[in-house]
């Protein structure tokens, strides 16, 4: 009985009893090369993603990620290692470092030309990697040449470029040389090292453990300069990561602890928090927390330091901003009567401006009936300024228009004007 339940188990786990050796090398292969084709869907998925980033869509996101080609060569680097076909390699190497160039050269010139300069969400998310990366890329890696060595093919490569996320870092990398944010194009573009390095390692794992045939027969010291090299590799991807990682849950439990302590000990009668911020850096630990109504003594300040020690803060600065309720109303109507000043300002303006402009129509009214005493083809007057427009119902003779003149500038005692004849329309 337990026998027949291992053969089943083992039967179950066996991934080599369906594995397509022959169509999953051709699919490969050809999947590594980087044609013109290629080249310029990776341009319009950069661009896509770009936009996505930008305007901070994940669905525009993942939409980039299912059309981008760079898969590929980082699958094809991993098999190569797992069946030493070092020609394969350089070949996948190479395509790799074409796509790499053109991603960051298409998403540093969208990034450049776009009028949206704020940081989005989505774009921040990919300046900050970590060990879970490390994770994600592993297993992603692991799904997706298991996923193309199947007879029957699943579903389970889109996922794999969704879950990785190989195009979005490089995107973000580009933003960073736009922006000469050089913080955002190291963490994003370390994020991309991650992901190709761990989809590439796991390809080579499994690829190996389903005994694909290699194309060099085994050489034991070429073999272990190989894992050395693969260890090495790995080994300086992973640290930083496993820093970073700490430094995240580092943070995590600091914001717990801070938000406890927060809503537990700050209980004062008569006295309001309005605003907490809380920082965490490595050197600088700070809760500053700002209250309005009754000012806290310093008696009770000392408290809330001795209370904080008690929810492991102890090397926490703790910053009491206080604010009195007659100072808060104070700035208010301070507030209030700058605005209504303003408008009281703007009110008078338009009054003036208004008692200007029917001036202006009375003065033409009575300057129409005194023209047309002596020139009757005079439609209409226009001044504004030192200038007027003269509207006639017909073409005026010259000695019309000086008649006009002489008479204005008389009239409105200005040598200054400047005259314009219109036909009426």
């Amino acid at each position: 009985m337990l026998t027949d339940l291992g053969t089943q188990i083992r039967s179950l786990l066996d991934l080599r009893v369906d594995t397509d050796y022959k169509n999953t090398d051709e699919s490969i292969r050809q999947n590594v090369r980087f044609k013109s084709a290629n080249a310029w869907t990776l341009v319009f998925a950069i661009f896509i993603a770009s936009v996505g980033l930008n305007v901070n869509s994940t669905a525009v996101i993942i939409g980039a990620m299912l059309i981008s080609p760079l898969m590929g060569p980082i699958v094809g680097a991993g098999y190569a290692l797992g069946i030493n076909d070092f020609e394969l390699l350089k070949s996948s190497g190479r395509n790799l470092l074409y796509a790499v160039c053109i991603s960051l050269v298409t998403s540093t010139i969208f990034f450049l030309l776009t009028p949206f300069k704020e940081v989005q969400g989505e774009l921040l998310a990919r300046t900050t990697p970590n060990f879970y990366d490390v994770v994600v890329a592993f297993f992603g890696g692991a799904a997706g040449i298991v996923a193309m060595s199947r007879s029957e093919k699943s579903n389970a490569v889109p996922g794999v470029a969704i879950a990785t996320a190989l195009m979005p870092p490089l995107c973000t990398a580009g933003f960073g040389i736009a922006t000469l944010e050089w913080k955002y194009f190291i963490g994003a573009f370390y994020l991309f090292v991650i992901n190709s390095v761990f989809i590439c390692l796991s390809t080579c794992i499994f690829v190996r453990s389903l005994h694909f045939k290699k194309t060099k027969s085994d050489d034991v010291s070429e073999q272990k300069k190989i894992k050395r090299w693969i260890v090495f590799i790995a080994t300086g991807v992973t640290i930083p990561s496993l820093f970073t990682a700490w430094l995240l849950l580092g943070q995590s439990a600091f914001k717990h602890k801070a938000n406890k302590f927060v809503d537990e000990a700050i209980v004062f009668k008569g006295t309001i928090l309005v605003d907490k911020k809380i920082n965490y850096e490595l050197k600088d630990k700070r809760i500053d927390l700002t209250f309005i109504g009754a000012k806290l003594g310093e008696g009770k300040i000392r408290e809330l330091n001795a209370q904080k020690d008690l929810y492991g803060l102890s090397d926490v600065t703790l910053g009491i901003h206080q604010v009195a309720i007659d100072e808060h109303v104070d700035a208010k109507l301070g507030q209030i009567n700058k605005r209504e000043l303003l408008f009281n300002n703007r009110i008078a303006d338009l009054e003036l401006e208004l008692k200007k402009y029917q001036n202006e129509l009375s003065l033409e009214a009575a300057l129409m009936t005194e023209l047309r005493v002596f020139i009757s083809g005079i439609n209409a007057l226009e001044l504004k300024n030192d200038a007027v427009k003269v509207v006639w119902q017909k073409k005026p003779q010259s000695k019309e228009k000086k008649m006009v003149e002489e008479f204005l500038v008389n009239r409105m005692n200005n040598i200054h004007l400047k005259f314009l004849h219109a036909l009426v329309i």
